[in-house]
């Protein structure tokens, strides 16, 4: 599972249960296999060539520079997110694009697990601003969780300010997922939020884009198969990565009007283990399909 995580919003995924691990906690994290969350979320900046010479290899920022990736890669997998805050707040003021995007990330996790208006909000803006110096601090060949990052607080900030400043704000949001697919076309996650994205604009209905016409003159707009083709894309990178995608591939293929599909994505994301504080929604959400479309408990348990 990747960096899907969510409450709601313009794209719903923008939005896991966390506690203070100790030493030993983290010691023994360090000798599993990190869980796959999010698409993104593994992995440094430092890109080498095959071609280059060892000497050529650049040289981290710091000496433990990649550990404190590596280490608070794996506490976010596992959903540890404030161990991870307590290692990456230390570089809040630091001019290190790839360590500042993750501080961002867990922020707003800390933001969507806040049960207080108040908290939700102070921990979004607070990860925006992380967010906004992570790309100031960009190298000229980018930085892949940066963009993704932007694109998603952008939202959490436009659902603070109110729908007009979320619409505004939506091509904005659009052009940080294609810079991110355009440095890591492999990330799920991120086309299941361009994904998104465009489910959200082709399920307007013709009041809301009425409104939204008046006030912005052309509004975002797309189509279903649009929206299905990129959550399709996604699934074939990593299957079954995120109960959101599945999720959204059932909504798609029900508005299509083809409801044996839709029920079987459905039952999918039903199925899928509930983890987070987004796996625990969706799945709330899949069952009420089910339960609308009749599909009895019994079928479900004798079909996992």
């Amino acid at each position: 599972r990747k960096n899907m995580r969510g409450a709601r919003s313009i794209f719903t995924v923008f939005r896991r249960f966390t506690s203070a691990g100790t030493a030993a906690q983290t010691m023994r994290l360090l000798k599993v296999s990190p869980r796959s969350l999010f698409v993104g979320a593994g992995g440094t900046s430092l890109a080498v060539s095959f071609f280059s010479a060892k000497e050529d290899k650049p040289k981290p920022p710091f000496p433990n520079y990649e550990t404190v990736i590596r280490e608070t890669d794996l506490l976010y997998e596992n959903y540890l997110i404030d161990n991870a805050y307590n290692i990456l707040r230390k570089y809040e003021t630091s001019e290190y694009p790839e360590l500042l995007w993750r501080l961002a990330r867990v922020l707003c996790e800390k933001g969507k697990l806040s049960k207080a208006q108040a908290n939700r909000k102070k921990y979004f803006l607070e990860a925006f601003t992380v967010i906004q110096r992570a790309l100031s601090c960009e190298p000229p060949e980018g930085s892949f969780g940066a963009h993704k990052w932007m694109a998603i607080l952008l939202d959490y900030v436009g659902e603070i300010e109110g729908t007009k400043s979320r619409i505004a704000k939506s091509y904005e949001v659009r052009k940080h997922l294609e810079r991110a697919l355009e440095i890591n076309g492999k990330d799920a996650t991120t086309w299941h939020i361009l994904g998104l994205w465009h489910f959200t604009f082709a399920d307007m209905s013709s009041i809301t884009r009425m409104a939204a016409k008046a006030i912005f003159g052309t509004p975002p707009s797309s189509t279903y198969q649009e929206a299905l083709e990129l959550f399709l894309k996604a699934e074939e990178l990593q299957p079954n990565f995120y109960s959101k995608n599945t999720y959204y591939i059932g909504e798609v293929y029900d508005r299509l009007g083809r409801h044996d599909e839709s029920i079987k994505y459905y039952r999918q994301s039903f199925m899928a283990p509930v983890v987070s504080a987004d796996d625990r929604d969706t799945h709330h959400l899949a069952h009420e399909k089910l339960r609308k479309a009749k599909v009895a408990a019994e079928d479900l348990v004798n079909r996992r």
